[in-house]
């Protein structure tokens, strides 16, 4: 049985993939890759100069907003630094990148959590347990039925494993507004890709360390919606994702 198809084939490592997201870790290799066969040296390391226009016609899965919006998630983790003060011109839009290995070595060695360590097996809800649930139950149940509604899902909103999850946030500060905003953000990204729909759920969406990620890309859409507009492009760099 045939189980990959013919053409160019996407490359990432798991393990980073696992802590930072699968298209991060995709969109790092392309740029490793550009590094590799044209990156130029410069103050001792070695960049790559590209805009965004430039990346999207290497990456044609994704379009120009969502490029941003990994580039400014990888920029926020400091595993890519970027400049553009190699520029020649003011007006010159491109921007210089590089990628700092000391910062993947460090979150590739960051421990991961199971499901099981995240959750451990526990007695039913204690009275304390019982009385905090009892104070977010209405708003676990909207939350969940939220999702099911947006990524037409069918989540048990009685489930212990969904109870902690929602909990786990709300104590955290979160609001109810926040998990909508995550859940608009996800499906926005997800709904219609066939190999990501399955990950429209509440221990990927609100699980501890993802949450805050999908959050931060969701209030940065909204304020690319609020302050939107396209750089001047001075130039293309032709290519594909390997």
């Amino acid at each position: 049985m045939k189980l990959l198809v013919d053409g160019r084939q996407l490359f990432l490592s798991q393990d980073l993939a696992i802590r930072i997201g699968i298209e991060e870790a995709l969109f790092l290799q392309q740029l490793y890759y550009r590094l590799e066969t044209q990156g130029v040296e410069k103050e001792g390391h070695t960049w790559y100069r590209q805009t965004y226009q430039g990346w999207a016609k290497q990456c044609p899965q994704w379009n120009i907003r969502k490029i941003k919006r990994l580039v400014m998630k990888l920029e926020s983790y400091q595993i890519i630094i970027s400049s553009n003060k190699f520029n020649s011109f003011k007006t010159d839009r491109s921007k210089w990148y590089r990628i700092d290995y000391r910062k993947i070595d460090q979150i590739v060695q960051s421990e991961v959590f199971t499901q099981e360590e995240l959750f451990p097996e526990e007695e039913n809800l204690s009275e304390n347990n019982a009385k905090s649930y009892t104070n977010h139950s209405n708003q676990i149940i909207n939350i969940i039925h939220y999702l099911n509604e947006k990524a037409k899902k069918n989540f048990n909103d009685h489930s212990k494993t969904n109870i902690r999850l929602f909990k786990a946030i709300l104590k955290e500060g979160y609001t109810v507004e926040d998990c909508c905003l995550v859940i608009d953000e996800q499906v926005r990204n997800w709904k219609n890709d066939p190999q990501m729909n399955k990950y429209l759920r509440p221990i990927t969406l609100f699980r501890p360390g993802n949450f805050e990620s999908y959050l931060n890309d969701a209030l940065t859409r909204q304020q690319e919606n609020d302050l939107d507009f396209e750089p001047v492009v001075l130039d293309f760099d032709e290519g594909e994702c390997y």
